[in-house]
Parts: C-alpha cells; structure tokens; sequence
C-alpha cells in the first residue's frame, strides 16, 4: 500500500490542477462596432507560421485551385467591409475532403479544410462563415491563452510532483524534467489549443456581433449564416460533418445566439433575397443544390 502513495499523491495534484487552473477571459468587446484592425506583431506572424508548419504536414495547400480563389475574393470583399488591410491576413484552403471546418489562429491566419465546400450552398454562408473567423481574431479570442498567477504556480508544482511521481513509480526508469509538462496536458485536454479550441458562451456572443456587422457592411447576406446553422439541426444529414466546425457547441445554441444578436445591431432579414451560388451568380433559393 505504501507504494501506491506517491501514486495518490500525484493523482491528487492533477485533480487540484483540473479543478484550480483558471484561464484569464479576454476582455469583452463593445456590440456596436467592428474592432479596429492591427498588423501582427513578429511573435503572432511566428506564432501563425508555426501552426501553419504543422498543419501544411498533414494536409497539401491548395493554392491554385477554383475553391482557393472563391476563398480569397469572399475574403478580401470581407477585409473591404471590416476596414482591414488583406495584406495582413494569410488565408490557407487545406486539401481535406472529409473535414469541413474553418480555424483563425492568432498572426491573422485563416485555415480552411477543403471539405467545408460539402456542407455549404452559396457564397453567402461561405462569407458567413469567414466572417466569424475573422471576428474571433478581431477580438483577440484567438490569443494563446492565459492563466492566472495562481494557475501558473500550480502548474509549476504539479510539473514537480509529475517528475518525481513518475522517477519513484518507475524506480527512475523514467525521469521527464522541464517545464510546461501539465501546463500543455492542461490546454490540450480543456481544448485550448489554437486549432480546437472551444471559445465560451460570451466570446461566441462577441463573436456573433462583430461577424454580423462584418456581413452587413459588405455585399454579402446575414442570412446566410442563419440559414446554415439551421440545417445543421439535430438527426440530421449535416450533423456528423458539422461536428468539428461547431466544436462542442449545439447548432441550435448557435443559431439562438445569432438570431439574439441580430436584432441587438438592427440588422433586418432579407429572406426574400436570392443568395448567390459558389460563382456569384443569382440563384432561386428553391433551386439550390448541395455541392
């Protein structure tokens, strides 16, 4: 039995640290107007191109293909509408058929997994889409998360008892030092990393503001974003290939926090209003195809 104590010990640590580890929330932002746009600093661009590597090792860019430049031109009406500068942004389409999802990470970088093209039926719920992207990385939800000093000092403690946990569990077998070590369990197991991370209720509700008032000062239909999210209900055929865009947020939450926002901003409806099809021709909405 007493072998097992630095065992409970150590499991003790973890559980103090699950329960006390307290990410610091990003300051919530006004509703009323879009944030004013920065260049990245060094640190964000090397923070961006670091994620950038390890995803162009799994996935190939697609950078020539009809897809990669409807992406750019929603983008860039996007950028126009916003007041930011193109140029400051890196927009990437992943060649992944089976994944449909859209990630901003912190530098102004925009991933697009190539299977997102699948779920969607016109340009307006593709800028839709982009648009909240680009309002996660407007109000800074993107930045890599912070802790309190609190949460740092047991980080700090918990990485201590983790090593000598593991040295007299293994009889030194296994020896792991540094720094960092459940800090990183941490923000992998809470989905704080900056390709899955799950933003909270307030920063989705930022988000869906400023996204909104992206959409309506450029060409583009908010409807369209409502629109998508409500075929995204429950039992339904978009359910499964949603999962990884909604990430643990019900499309039904979504759909509730937009149409909530909405009238908040005085955006009106114009569900009589044909959307533009993926090459940004009219179509009757009766008339719409899955791609």
């Amino acid at each position: 039995m007493n072998e097992l104590k630095p065992y409970k010990a150590f499991c003790t640590a973890i559980a103090c640290l699950m329960l006390a580890a307290c990410a610091v929330q990003p300051t919530r932002v006004q509703h009323d107007t879009i944030p004013e746009a920065f260049a990245p600093s060094e640190r964000e661009n090397a923070y961006g191109r670091h994620v950038y590597r390890s995803l162009s090792d799994d996935y190939r860019i697609d950078e020539n293909g009809p897809h990669h430049d409807q992406i750019t031109k929603v983008f860039n009406h996007l950028a126009e509408a916003a007041g930011v500068d193109p140029n400051d942004w890196q927009i990437f389409l992943l060649d992944a058929p089976d994944v449909a999802d859209i990630r901003a990470v912190q530098g102004n970088y925009i991933f697009v997994w190539s299977g997102v093209f699948d779920v969607i039926e016109h340009e307006d719920e593709l800028a839709g889409l982009l648009a909240c992207e680009m309002a996660h990385e407007l109000a800074d939800h993107t930045d890599p998360v912070e802790f309190s000093a609190a949460s740092e000092l047991l980080f700090g403690i918990t990485d201590a008892a983790t090593t000598l946990g593991l040295l007299l569990l293994t009889q030194g077998a296994v020896n792991i030092s540094g720094t960092g070590i459940t800090r990183w369990a941490y923000v992998e197991a809470a989905d704080l990393d900056p390709v899955d991370r799950v933003y909270s209720d307030e920063q989705i509700e930022d988000m869906a503001a400023i996204a909104l008032l992206i959409i309506e000062a450029s060409d583009y239909s908010p409807d369209g974003l409502l629109e998508f999210w409500k075929r995204a209900e429950p039992e339904g055929p978009l359910q499964e290939k949603l999962k990884r865009l909604s990430r643990e947020i019900p499309a039904q939450e979504r759909l509730a926090i937009f149409e909530t926002v909405m009238p908040q901003l005085s955006i009106k409806q114009n569900l009589d209003q044909a959307p533009a099809d993926l090459t940004g021709q009219t179509v009757d909405s009766g008339e719409i195809d899955s791609i």
